[in-house]
């Protein structure tokens, strides 16, 4: 086997990328900086396929995302035209209220308001205006394992349903 001359994912990437599927991936890309604070890396258009953004790649935190246009031609399909997404993306933060607040401001909706959570997280959920939904998340204290089944068992009795 020859040597690879570059690691698997050179930084400034991760072993997983995600790559966000949308219709209007311009806008996207410009929602993603003003909520979220992403910075663009690269933009590639496609002017065969009318200027359609193929491939963007935006990194927000320490992480990139890869952003593009919708393209049946090849199944790529954003939330929207899905009816939904089945993935739920994690935005780790110092401060998840104002992020959440930002998001707002730039057309994003609140799924689950920001609060403490028993798993030791602040955190709730936005949907962004092109359909992916994203956990904004802040540690605010550290809890074991156990302590965390505990919690869920007393959460879940307080919400009237009871613990399986």
């Amino acid at each position: 086997m020859t040597k690879r001359p570059h690691p698997i994912a050179p930084p400034p990437y991760h072993a997983v990328v995600p790559h966000l599927v949308v219709a209007g991936a311009s806008d996207a890309i410009a929602f993603y900086k003003k909520a979220f604070g992403a910075t663009e890396k690269l933009r590639l258009a496609d002017p065969k396929l009318g200027g359609n953004i193929v491939c963007a790649e935006l990194i927000i935190g320490d992480s990139v995302i890869s952003v593009a246009d919708e393209a049946p031609q090849w199944n790529a399909r954003g939330p929207k035209a899905l009816g939904g997404s089945p993935i739920v993306l994690t935005l780790n933060v110092e401060d998840p209220d104002a992020v959440a607040a930002r998001a707002v401001e730039a057309g994003a909706k609140i799924i689950y308001p920001i609060d403490d959570q028993f798993y030791g997280r602040r955190e709730g959920r936005v949907e962004d205006p092109f359909g992916h939904q994203w956990v904004l998340s802040a540690v605010i204290e550290d809890v074991s394992v156990e302590e965390m089944q505990a919690r869920m068992a007393q959460w879940w009795e307080e919400k009237g349903t009871g613990a399986a």
